[in-house]
């Protein structure tokens, strides 16, 4: 059984990173690509809330004793499959988790526009991520 404190806390860790990007206004794309301490405020939030959502995910399959991912996307494609989340919303994290990646591991240049698009357009699906889990474990 997972452990629903633990679950809890990493909770709102998550939704701790979330409010901070929502604290910030949109200056438009234009300003953004120009505005680095704006870029890092976004990027470190972003990465700091998908990965809660990856330490929620694995802390559910492990606690569960379900069947071990090897990589971050099996994370939220065993989430779906045991009807945790929808097959849509772990498609959508399956990409969150790919995005967080390449910030982090430099796989290429960041593309500031990307992470806007990802900020005002997507940063909604982590949200919708933790609203799942406290559902599901009637946090």
């Amino acid at each position: 059984m997972a452990d629903k404190a633990l679950i809890g806390r990493k909770l709102e860790r998550a939704e701790h990173y979330l409010k901070q990007i929502g604290l910030k206004k949109d200056p438009g794309i234009t300003l953004f690509v120009k505005d680095s301490d704006l870029q890092s405020i976004i990027l470190f939030n972003l990465i700091q809330a998908i990965q809660a959502c990856i330490d929620i995910g694995s802390h559910i399959i492990s606690d569960s004793e379900w069947e071990t991912p090897s990589t971050q996307a099996e994370i939220f494609e065993i989430l779906a499959s045991r009807k945790i989340i929808t097959k849509a919303l772990a498609q959508k994290m399956i990409r969150m988790a790919g995005f967080r990646n390449r910030i982090v591991h430099e796989y290429e240049k960041t593309d500031m526009r990307i992470v806007h698009t990802v900020w005002k357009k997507h940063s909604a699906d982590i949200g919708r991520f933790c609203r799942a889990v406290v559902v599901k474990y009637n946090l």
